[in-house]
């Protein structure tokens, strides 16, 4: 088995089993950050499968993919109660500069640009596990939601 092909099944199967408990363990967010990450991860791997120019750094469909990611952990990151997905953004920013800078200097290896890539995307994974698994089980259903407005609400009634 190449690495490459071992590198994929890893980051596979760590994007299955993270996005699996984040959609059963977590509230909305963590749900609405699983759906990010597996819909970018599929539909960036059929493209990529599918044309393999689109491997090349600075590809503009998917630098506009991992453009909405950005923008969905984004606006995760403002309409929530939960911190993570403010890591997510970063990470995915990260990501963006990653494949600018890639076009930019046409001499790295693509071996180095992907594993780059690789690394923010597993950051971004590992902040969703870890804002997962923070959310205590028992959480009230203000909390699980997540919504600013539903915790504000929940605020002005208790006080």
């Amino acid at each position: 088995m190449s690495l490459g092909i071992f590198l994929a099944l890893l980051f596979n199967s760590t994007l299955v089993g993270i996005c699996s408990f984040a959609f059963f363990r977590g509230g909305r967010p963590e749900r609405c950050g699983a759906a990010i990450n597996v819909v970018a991860s599929v539909v960036s791997s059929v493209l990529r499968l599918y044309d393999v120019a689109r491997l090349a750094p600075a590809d503009v469909i998917i630098m506009s993919i991992d453009f909405g990611v950005a923008l969905g952990f984004y606006w995760l990151g403002i309409t929530t109660t939960r911190f993570w997905p403010i890591w997510a953004a970063g990470f995915a920013l990260g990501d963006l500069f990653m494949s600018a800078l890639g076009a930019l200097l046409p001499g790295i290896p693509l071996f180095a640009y992907h594993t780059g890539l690789g690394i923010y995307a597993y950051l971004a994974l590992g902040a969703l596990a870890l804002g997962t698994f923070r959310l205590p089980r028992d959480a009230e259903p203000y909390i699980r939601n997540g919504s600013r407005r539903l915790w504000v609400q929940h605020l002005k009634e208790t006080t």
